[in-house]
C-alpha cells in the first residue's frame, strides 16, 4: 500500500461516499414524490456509525465512546430489521397483525 494511504484516511473516503450516497437516495426519494426519509438510509446510518467506531478505536479513543457509537450503531440496525420486517417469520401464528403492514 502506498505510503500517503492510511487506514483512517480510507475509512474517510468511505464516509464522504456514503454521505454522496445518503444524499443521492435522499434526492432520489424526494422526486419520486415521497414523504420522509428513504427507508435505505438506516442501513447507511448503521455501516456509518460502525466506520466512526473504527476511526475513534484507531486514535485510541475512549472505550466507552467507542462502545456507545457502537452500541448506536445496533440500535438502528435493529430499527432498521424491526422497520423491514425481518422479525416477521418469527413471530407466533396466533400474534395480532402489525397495523402499519397490510394483511396477505
Amino acid at each position: 500500500m502506498p505510503g500517503w494511504l492510511t487506514l483512517p484516511l480510507l475509512i474517510d473516503l468511505i464516509l464522504i461516499g456514503m454521505a454522496l450516497e445518503a444524499g443521492w437516495l435522499i434526492w432520489r426519494h424526494r422526486r419520486a414524490g415521497a414523504s420522509g426519509l428513504p427507508p435505505f438510509l438506516l442501513h447507511i446510518m448503521s455501516g456509518l456509525l460502525l466506520l466512526v467506531a473504527a476511526k475513534l478505536a484507531l486514535r485510541s479513543i475512549d472505550f466507552q465512546i467507542v462502545a456507545s457509537v457502537l452500541g448506536l450503531a445496533g440500535i438502528i440496525h435493529f430499527m432498521d430489521l424491526k422497520l423491514s420486517g425481518a422479525f416477521e417469520p418469527f413471530q407466533s401464528k396466533n400474534a395480532l397483525p402489525h397495523p402499519h403492514r397490510a394483511e396477505k
